[in-house]
């Protein structure tokens, strides 16, 4: 993506908390035409000694997790908190409207899961990361039932290769500018405005 210098961030527990705070990615590969196709799917990391993993899982009636795998190179998108920036917070009249935002493209190659105790595993671990009050009913189902639901599904990981995160919270401006920026962001009525203003603090102490 386009990414000036001001705006390039290369702290990877910032890419962390990106992924944390917003986990629903959009997965771009190609399709068996060569067209790009892209999936909604929520995606976590998992600690692994060789760099970032991915982890997640696609319905089985969605035929990209096949041609991902036969591709293997993939783009996952996260997209942060974003808010428009008025001009009439900075010094000058002679500037123009702008939008803060945090995104972050992590390139990998996918490997599939799609045994059923490795995918049994898979959603455990996803339950605990969304809602671990979850798992006991998990646990419950009936047997059967639980097969059929892990068979409609394919579960991968992404092994990242390259990260870029852009975290574009108005460095470029005037620490008196960004400062009107961030408190008028920060009593906004809208969550993801002062979702923004809290990455331009954390970003500020950085």
């Amino acid at each position: 993506m386009y990414l000036p210098a001001q705006f390039k961030s290369a702290d990877l527990e910032h890419a962390q908390r990106l992924i944390a705070e917003h986990p629903l990615a959009l997965l771009v590969g190609p399709d068996a035409a060569g067209d790009s196709f892209g999936s909604h799917l929520p995606l976590v990391v998992v600690p692994d000694e060789s760099g970032v993993v991915l982890e997640g899982h696609m319905a089985r009636a969605n035929p990209h997790w096949s041609w991902l795998s036969r591709q293997r190179s993939l783009l996952a998108i996260f997209s942060g908190p974003s808010a428009y920036v008025s001009p009439r917070h900075y010094e000058s009249v002679q500037n123009v409207p702008t939008w803060n935002y945090a995104a972050l493209h992590a390139y990998g190659d996918i490997e599939l899961i799609d045994g059923q105790a490795d995918k049994d595993a898979l959603l455990k671990r996803l339950i605990g990361r969304f809602e671990p009050d979850y798992a006991e009913q998990w646990r419950g189902l009936p047997e059967d039932y639980q097969r059929k639901l892990l068979g409609a599904i394919v579960g991968f990981r992404i092994r990242v290769r390259r990260w870029e995160l852009k975290l574009k919270m108005s460095q470029n401006r005037a620490a008196v500018e960004r400062q009107r920026i961030r408190e008028s962001l920060s009593v906004s009525e809208r969550a993801e405005e002062r979702a923004t203003a809290e990455w331009m603090v954390r970003l500020e102490k950085a």
